[in-house]
């Protein structure tokens, strides 16, 4: 964002000019001046649009794309780890699961072997690093890209700027789990809330709010 004192000083640069070009009309022939202004102003605007607003427009709809695209990624990556996890690659409409009412729906009945699937995943996380560090590499990818959002794109909307930072900073925190009993639990809870939408707060949403405001970006 420009400096506060550059732009003051080009609106008195601005005002100035005008005053100069009013007193210095040929003749005091005013309608001159308008054509000379409007013609500027009609020159200005198309310059601002090819060289500005459509860079800035276009690039802003592939970081859109990008953060779209990785997050469904993400969730895809680990709902197949949840699925190995559990027991449960008899699943085969893994698509559906992307749904939270789906996934909740799924994970907290029992699988094949009448143990809770979901109860399964933290314990396969906790007994086998190698699936808690997958996990883990998928959420550093995630932050990433979110990192490389608020960095690329002006983001306007306050709440979505705060809900970005705020969420990469649990995902900063996560990737430090152990794989202990007390760190595994905070971690299936939070993932958890990522997959099912549950907040204690509201408790279960009925949208994804991750998705909700990646949305928001456009």
């Amino acid at each position: 964002m420009p400096d506060r004192k550059l732009i003051l000083l080009l609106v008195v640069a601005t005002i100035a000019c005008f005053i100069t070009g009013v007193i210095t009309t040929p003749e005091k022939k005013y309608d001159l001046l308008i054509n000379s202004l409007s013609v500027g102003f009609v020159i200005s605007a198309i310059f601002y649009f090819i060289v500005v607003y459509l860079p800035e427009y276009q690039k802003k709809g592939r970081v859109f794309r990008s953060m779209e695209r990785q997050y469904k990624v993400f969730k895809q990556s680990c709902i197949l780890t949840f699925l190995i996890l559990s027991n449960s690659q008899e699943y085969e409409h893994r698509e559906m699961l992307l749904d939270q009412e789906e996934f909740k729906r799924y994970f907290k009945n029992n699988n094949i072997n009448n143990e809770n699937r979901w109860d399964a995943v933290a314990n396969g996380i906790q007994r086998n690093e190698y699936y808690l560090n997958e996990i883990l590499y998928e959420l550093r990818l995630l932050n990433d890209e979110i990192k490389f959002v608020r960095n690329t794109i002006d983001i306007h909307d306050e709440d979505v700027f705060q809900f970005l930072n705020k969420l990469s900073q649990i995902i900063h925190r996560m990737e430090s789990t152990k794989p202990d009993y007390d760190e595994i639990k905070s971690f299936c809870r939070f993932l958890w809330e990522l997959f099912t939408g549950w907040s204690f707060v509201d408790g279960y949403r009925k949208t994804d709010l991750i998705n909700d405001m990646i949305q928001r970006l456009k």
